[in-house]
This record gives structure tokens, C-alpha cells and sequence, in this order.
């Protein structure tokens, strides 16, 4: 049984809010998944970009990766990585952050290796710009089409969806897709074949949070041992919990007490986000309730005040009687009922047949005096 795991979007040396703990929380995530892959008996371990979040990373994110992927390769793991967007240099002669990863992890951007005692061939896409990316493809074809025999991988840092076009664009014909890039986990489907994204490792960003509640964070163990690729969802425990309260402001206290519940079973002290809604609100007291409650029992808070307009309504105006403004009028200027009567029906020959209807009642009453 060949047994490869995928991981993406690790982001080591990433210290979310500017908190050392949210740094560590990475390490340890990366920590777990590398024990979890050595004791599954992962022989593959494949990382589709995004192993550090920054292309001159702290010192102990490199030593971390460094560490811990060795450890896989003492144990006679392969490893094989792309480049996401957050490693590649900014100057054009500087090395990638992976580039401390030699000797450990082989680099298959726009490259192809064998592993599985020759059996499975695998080949890499770094995140490429735009503007690069025809050359990119077409060379990667070209790769493709040398691949004779055997089962295929592509590794490749591409976002899934347009305006900027990236998974579309990929050849077909690879057994399986490690993929990179999307921070939610998600799998597709290109020319049959499992196209799978294993999202980040950790809760990076306030729009991850309801997708970890709902799958979890982590990484895939495939089997491919089978005719068809079997692919494992596999979720990390040591992931740091993060809630949103979307409230109205008179909801504040009841979530504030909620959000204390929930976190005092929290094996990790929780990050807390509020979102709260109304009008003519009093900041201050908001966030010195919030300090109040919170402090010293979650890790972090954030909160947003959204102060909401006042509703102007406005009345529909009333349908205008121009037949009793015109009584009225021709009446307070002293005119008979008979002369009332006649100022009505000019008006309403007027609306039913316009101009020429209007002369011809006025033409009949002056021909009528005559």
C-alpha cells in the first residue's frame, strides 16, 4: 500500500495579530501532522506551497521545517514541495525559504521525480504570475507528455477559481492533484480524476472559521494502493478555537456570558470575534464591557461597531382631486354652480380628448349664448 500525504498553506513564522502565541500555534500544528503522517506510515509526504509565510521567514521557522521534515526523512519518507506565493523572493537572485530544505525535501517546480520504487511520477507547479504563466503551462506539458508509464502527481500552487485563472488551465491526465493555495479544504474533480486542495493547517483568517467548524483544519492521506485514488480527511486537535458573535447591541451581555461559557472547556484559550450592530451606540461602553468580561480568560479579542442609520420614512403623498381644487377654487372667486359646473366640464374635455375637445365645448357654450 503506497500511502502520500498532502499538506498546504502551513505559513510557518506567521503570528496572527502580532501574538508569539499564534506563531507557536503553527509550529505545533505542524508539529502533530508530521507525527500523525509518521504514524500512519505515510511513505510520500508532498507540501503544495506555503510551508512559510514569508519569503525571509524568522530564523525559528526555518529551523522548525527543517527539524521536523528531517525527521520524516530519517524515516525513509519522500519529500517533495512547490513554491507558493508567499516564499517566492522578492529580489531576483535571492533564494526561496525552502532553499534551507535541501538535501531533505526535493523541489519539483516545472520538474519531474520518481518515487514508490518507480512507480509514481511526480511533477510541480510553483505559483506563477499571470503574466508568466503561458510559458509555465506550456513547458508543463511538455513534462507531461514525457511521462509514458505508471501513476502521476502534479503539486501545484494555483488558485481554484477565477477572475485570475489557475486550476482550469492545468493539464489533465495525473492521477491525483496536490493542491495549494485555498485555505478551505476542498475537492474537485479534473478529467476524473481527485483535484483536492488540503487548505491551511491552522485558523488564519476571520473567513476560515466557519469551514473549520464545519471540516475541521489539517491536511490528506491518499491511498493509491487502489485503481482510483482514496483520499483521508485528516484534522488536526491542536488547532486554537476562534468564535464569531454577530449580535445586536442589546444582545451584548447574554453573548459575552456565552462566549465566557464556552470558552472555559477550550483545551486552548480561544480567540473571540464580535460583530455588533445598532444605533447610536455607545463605543466606550462596549469595549469596556467586552475588556471586562473577556480579559485574562480568552487569548484575544477583536470587536467591530457597526452603528447602523436611522430609518427616515416618508409618507406617500395623497392622490391629488384636481376636480374639487377646481370647485373649490372657481368657487371662492365668486363664480355661480352653473359656471362651476362648466369649469368641470372644460377640464374633463380636456383630459378625455385633449385640445380640439376642449374648443368644441367652449365654441358650443359661446354659439349657445349667441
Amino acid at each position: 500500500m503506497t500511502l502520500i500525504a498532502h499538506i498546504a498553506d502551513v505559513h510557518l513564522g506567521y503570528a496572527q495579530y502580532g501574538l508569539e502565541e499564534r506563531e507557536e500555534d503553527i509550529y505545533q500544528a505542524f508539529d502533530e501532522a508530521i507525527e500523525m503522517t509518521l504514524k500512519e506510515h505515510v511513505r510520500v509526504f508532498l507540501i503544495a506551497g506555503d510551508l512559510f509565510d514569508s519569503p525571509k521567514p524568522p530564523i525559528k521557522a526555518l529551523m522548525k521545517a527543517r527539524e521536523e521534515l528531517e525527521r520524516l526523512r530519517k524515516r525513509g519518507v519522500e519529500i517533495f514541495h512547490v513554491l507558493g506565493d508567499h516564499e517566492i523572493p522578492r529580489r531576483l537572485n535571492d533564494l526561496p525559504p525552502t532553499a534551507i530544505l535541501s538535501g531533505i525535501s526535493k523541489h519539483v517546480g516545472l520538474k519531474k521525480a520518481k518515487t514508490g520504487d518507480g512507480k509514481i511520477t511526480v511533477v510541480g507547479l510553483d505559483r506563477t504570475p499571470p503574466s508568466l504563466m503561458k510559458n509555465s503551462l506550456s513547458e508543463l506539458k511538455r513534462i507531461s507528455a514525457e511521462i509514458s508509464e505508471g501513476k502521476r502527481i502534479l503539486i501545484a500552487h494555483v488558485p481554484a477559481h477565477r477572475p485570475e485563472k489557475g486550476f482550469e488551465l492545468l493539464p489533465l491526465g495525473y492521477t491525483y492533484y496536490a493542491l495549494g493555495h485555498e485555505h478551505e479544504r476542498k475537492i474537485l474533480v479534473k478529467g476524473g480524476s481527485p483535484a483536492a486542495y488540503s487548505g491551511s493547517i491552522e485558523i488564519l483568517s476571520i473567513s476560515e472559521i466557519e469551514s473549520w467548524e464545519k471540516s475541521g483544519k489539517g491536511f490528506f492521506i491518499i491511498d493509491l494502493s487502489k485503481t482510483e485514488p482514496v483520499l483521508h480527511k485528516v484534522n488536526l486537535t491542536s488547532i486554537r478555537p476562534q468564535r464569531i458573535f454577530d449580535i445586536r447591541a442589546g444582545e451584548l451581555e447574554r453573548a459575552l456570558e456565552e462566549a465566557i461559557r464556552w470558552s472555559v472547556p477550550q483545551s486552548k484559550r480561544p480567540i473571540i470575534h464580535f460583530r455588533i450592530r445598532g444605533r447610536k451606540l455607545d463605543r466606550p461602553f462596549i469595549v469596556r464591557r467586552i475588556q471586562e468580561k473577556l480579559s485574562g480568560k480568552v487569548l484575544y479579542y477583536r470587536h467591530e461597531i457597526l452603528e447602523e442609520e436611522q430609518e427616515v420614512r416618508f409618507e406617500r403623498p395623497k392622490k391629488l382631486d384636481i376636480k374639487s381644487m377646481i370647485r373649490e377654487y372657481v368657487s371662492a372667486k365668486g363664480f355661480s354652480g352653473e359656471e362651476i359646473e362648466l369649469a368641470l366640464a372644460i377640464y374633463e374635455s380636456f383630459i378625455s380628448g385633449g385640445s380640439d375637445a376642449m374648443q368644441q365645448i367652449i365654441m358650443s357654450r359661446v354659439e349657445g349664448r349667441g
